[in-house]
């Protein structure tokens, strides 16, 4: 698979993700992943399993401010395989009148029966620690 390949699935996929949190939509979400599917939060608590992480969304979405949306943007992609894909970007939550809070993450999309599933992925927080600099 190309890169352009690989690009635009990973857009498509990201797209469709971000437009069932910004429609607190845990069920249309939940859709987009597979049936084992993991999810590693940003306080490192690890969820597996399509209903399980339906759950979860609901509660997390159910607490979130009006007006609340996920923008994400793929840092690098990088097909695997034929039908395997990961991803890593930014992501970011913006709540009306907060600055944006930021996030990292990783996925992995699988083909599945046709579409591309989320298999895993991981969501952390900045780090803390004062970034070193560059080396020479």
């Amino acid at each position: 698979m190309s890169q352009q390949e690989t690009d635009a699935i990973v857009s498509k996929f990201q797209a469709a993700y971000a437009d069932t949190f910004n429609r607190r939509d845990a069920g249309a979400m939940a859709s987009l992943l597979t049936e084992n599917a993991t999810l590693q939060n940003e306080w490192g608590d690890v969820t597996q399993g399509r209903g399980k992480i339906e759950s979860l969304v609901t509660r997390l979405m159910a607490g979130l401010p009006a007006g609340t949306r996920l923008e994400d943007t793929a840092l690098v992609s990088q097909a695997i395989s034929a039908d395997t894909i990961v991803s890593q970007g930014v992501s970011r939550r913006i709540v009306p009148g907060t600055e944006p809070g930021q996030m990292f993450f990783s996925r992995v999309l699988v083909l599945k029966d046709g579409q591309w599933r989320l298999a895993a992925t991981q969501i952390a927080r900045p780090s803390t620690v004062p970034k070193p600099a560059a080396a020479p």
